[in-house]
């Protein structure tokens, strides 16, 4: 954090991270089980797992409207610009 921002705009960063990745490996993972079809859904394939693991992660780890609600907040408090994102206008 080297002093540059403080803990509120750094858990915003974090959340933006954590959303990210999450969302990402969703639509990955998504995108194998539908193309093993209904393999995917077997255990018998690693891709099940993956699934499962992924699923879950992105419940305990702070579900995806939690780290929405954290971004959404801190960009009404503070702007984009805060987060290193482009302003409107």
């Amino acid at each position: 954090d080297a002093g540059l921002c403080d803990r509120k705009t750094l858990h915003a960063k974090a959340a933006i991270a954590k959303l990210s990745a999450s969302e990402a490996a969703g639509r990955v993972i998504d995108r194998c089980v539908q193309i093993f079809g209904g393999r995917g859904y077997d255990r018998s394939y690693p891709v099940e797992r993956l699934y499962r693991e992924l699923r879950v992660d992105r419940i305990w780890e702070g579900t995806s409207e939690i780290q929405r609600l954290i971004v959404a907040g801190e960009l009404v408090k503070r702007g984009t610009g805060v987060l290193g994102m482009p302003s409107a206008g």
